[in-house]
C-alpha cells in the first residue's frame, strides 16, 4: 500500500491521490488545498515512529504521506481493535511535522465498534475501503490508465482487488444470470476457444525455444521448459533452462518470457510481454551476481534505443534478488511491443546473460 502512495523513489502516487480525494469528499480535506498538491514532493513514510516520554517508547503510525505543506496520518485497521491505539502520540507526531495535519483511520467497511468508538473519540475519521476503491476506480483512467509503467498497473489492479475482497468477504464470486445464460448458449465456442489458448500457448513455447536456440547456436533438444505455462498474479510465464547453464555450477539459471492481456501492443495484438532472466548461485550475495547486475544495469538502456531489442523501466523493479539473495532477478521489456519483437528480444537476452555469466572469463566459468 505505501508502494502506490509514493513510499519508494519513482513509485506512483495513485492510491495518495484516491485517498485524499476520497477525504474531500468526506469533507475530512480541504479541496483547495488537495489541488495545489505538489506530487513530487510528496512522500510516504511506513511505521514513522515518534518517542512518547510518558511510556518510554516509540509509538509507531502504520502511513505518514507529507508534503510541502500538509501531512496525512494514516493508522490501518484490517481486522484488530483500536482501542489500544495511541492516537495521542500520533497526534503529537503529526503536529512535529509544523504544516497542516489530516488524519484518518482506513478500514473495511464493516469494521467493528472497537475501531469505530476509539478513533471517533480521539477525533479520528474512519475512511471506508468502498470510499477508497471508488475513488481509486473513478481516477484510474486519468492518474493510471495513460501511465506507461505497465507492470505498476498490473500490481495496482492486484492491491485494488485485495482490498475489495476485504471490504466484501461474504460476496462469492459466482456468475450472473447473464452470464451463465450467456455461457450455456455459447458453451462450445467457449470450448474451442480454451483449445486455441492451449494451442497458441503451446505455439510461444515452441517460438521461445526456436528464437533462444538460435541466438546460443545450440539444439532446442538442448532447452528445457516447464510442462505447462505457469501463472504469474495475472500473467502467464514460459521458463527457458539451457543445459549449458545448469551444468556449469548446477543451477537452474534461465530465461522467462512472461505474457498477459493488454491493449498497448504495437501491433494488432492484444498481448503484452515482458522477458526475464534469472541467475542463480549456491551462495547468498555471490560476486557473481552483483557483477551481472552492474553489468546490466549499465549496458540495457532506460528507454527504446536502436541498437537493443529490450530496455528497461528505470527504476527499482529492474534487477532484485530472491531466495536470500540466491537468486537475481533481470527483467526488461520488448523494444517492440508485439509478439515477433518479443521473440527477439527473448533470444538476444539469452544470448547476453550467456555471454556475461557463462563464457570463459566469467566468474562461474572461469
Amino acid at each position: 500500500m505505501a508502494f502506490f502512495m509514493g513510499g519508494y523513489p519513482g513509485a506512483p502516487h495513485w492510491l495518495a491521490k484516491a485517498l485524499l480525494h476520497a477525504l474531500v469528499r468526506s469533507d475530512q480535506f480541504d479541496h483547495e488545498h488537495l489541488q495545489q498538491i505538489d506530487w513530487e514532493a510528496v512522500t510516504t513514510e511506513r511505521e514513522a515512529g515518534s518517542w512518547n516520554a510518558e511510556s518510554e517508547s516509540t509509538k509507531r503510525l502504520d502511513l505518514v504521506v507529507s508534503g510541502n505543506d500538509f501531512v496525512l496520518g494514516i493508522e490501518h485497521k484490517v481486522w484488530a481493535s483500536a482501542e489500544n491505539n495511541p492516537f495521542y502520540a500520533y497526534d503529537d507526531l503529526l503536529n512535529s511535522y509544523g504544516v497542516k495535519a489530516y488524519r484518518c483511520v482506513l478500514c473495511p467497511d464493516v469494521s467493528k465498534a472497537s475501531v469505530q468508538a476509539p478513533a471517533k473519540s480521539a477525533g479520528w475519521p474512519t475512511l471506508s475501503y468502498a470510499a477508497l476503491l471508488a475513488s481509486a476506480y473513478e481516477l484510474y483512467g486519468q492518474d493510471v490508465a495513460p501511465s506507461s509503467q505497465t507492470k505498476w498497473q498490473i500490481f495496482y489492479q492486484e492491491l485494488l482487488q485485495h482490498l475489495f475482497s476485504i471490504a466484501h468477504p461474504t460476496e462469492e464470486k459466482t456468475m450472473t444470470k447473464d452470464e451463465l445464460l450467456f455461457s450455456l448458449k455459447h458453451f462450445n465456442d467457449l470450448h474451442e476457444a480454451s483449445q486455441r489458448l492451449e494451442q497458441f500457448e503451446q505455439e510461444l513455447m515452441v517460438e521461445g525455444k526456436s528464437s533462444i536456440a538460435a541466438a546460443l547456436q545450440i539444439d532446442i533438444s538442448e532447452l528445457s521448459t516447464n510442462k505447462k505455462p505457469e501463472n504469474w498474479k495475472q500473467t502467464r510465464a514460459w521458463r527457458f533452462i539451457p543445459s549449458a547453464w545448469s551444468n556449469s555450477h548446477g543451477g537452474a539459471s534461465q530465461v522467462c518470457l512472461v505474457y498477459y492481456p493488454s491493449s498497448e501492443s504495437e501491433g494488432d495484438e492484444s498481448i503484452g510481454f515482458e522477458i526475464r532472466a534469472y541467475l542463480e548461485s549456491q551462495e547468498s550475495s555471490d560476486l557473481w551476481l552483483k557483477e551481472i547486475e552492474q553489468a546490466f544495469l549499465k549496458e540495457t538502456p532506460a528507454t527504446k534505443q536502436p541498437g537493443c531489442s529490450w530496455y528497461r523501466d528505470g527504476g527499482d523493479s529492474d534487477a532484485w534478488y530472491e531466495v536470500k539473495g540466491r537468486w537475481l532477478a533481470l527483467s526488461a521489456w520488448p523494444r517492440e511491443y508485439t509478439k515477433v519483437g518479443a521473440m527477439k528480444a527473448l533470444g538476444d537476452l539469452a544470448k547476453w546473460v550467456n555471454e556475461h555469466a557463462f563464457q570463459p572469463g566469467t566468474n562461474k566459468t572461469g
